[in-house]
Parts: structure tokens; sequence; C-alpha cells
């Protein structure tokens, strides 16, 4: 018996272009068409919108994980580990415990 997953196109992220170069390249963790967000303390993280916004994939340092929508609010989503409540003020992700990136912006690209 075989078994399938599916993960709704999970964005291509480029970390090991070349891995046998002997130049020095910083990592690029971002997805390819994803937001940028700039939070307090210089951290930064990556959303993508998946299924007409129904979900998001995060992307943080060294980690990266799908979050659905929360059905009573357009701009919260939850893993209920991990929850992400976007707003133009205040965006934010945060645990049980702690508010884990603060004071998000999303980066306007240059025109």
């Amino acid at each position: 018996m075989s078994c399938a997953c599916s993960l709704d196109n999970i964005p291509k992220i480029d970390v090991l272009p070349n891995i046998f170069s002997e130049e020095s390249a910083e990592k690029n963790i971002r997805p390819e068409n994803s937001i940028e967000y700039n939070c307090k303390n210089k951290k930064i993280f990556f959303l993508t919108y998946l299924n007409e916004k129904k979900s998001v994939w995060l992307v943080l340092p060294g980690r990266e994980f799908k979050l659905n929508r929360i059905d009573e609010s357009e701009n919260a989503y939850t893993n209920d580990i991990t929850t992400l409540e976007i707003s133009d003020e205040k965006t934010q992700i945060k645990n049980d415990k702690e508010v884990l990136y603060s004071e998000c912006i999303e980066k306007k690209d240059a025109v």
C-alpha cells in the first residue's frame, strides 16, 4: 500500500545554489513570491499566502511551517502552537508563552 502527502505548492527556497563553489555567498532564505516582514530587534520573517489566503507558509530563520486561518478572523493564522496576527500597525508571531516576533511591518519593495 502506498501513501502520498500533498503540501499545497510549498515555496522554493534557494539555500544551496552551488555547494562546490569556492565563493562565499550570503544564504538566501526568502522564498519566491513571498512577503518580507521586518520586526523589532532586527528580526525578519517571510510569508506566502496559500489556498486563497486560507493558509500561509511562514519562513523563519532555521524553520518553516504552514499556518491555517482562524475561522472567525481574516488576519490571524495558527497551527495550535504558533499564531500569526497580521495588522497594519502590529503584526506579530506568538506562542502560548510569549511574543516571538513583535512590531513587524511589511517591507515594501522599491519601485
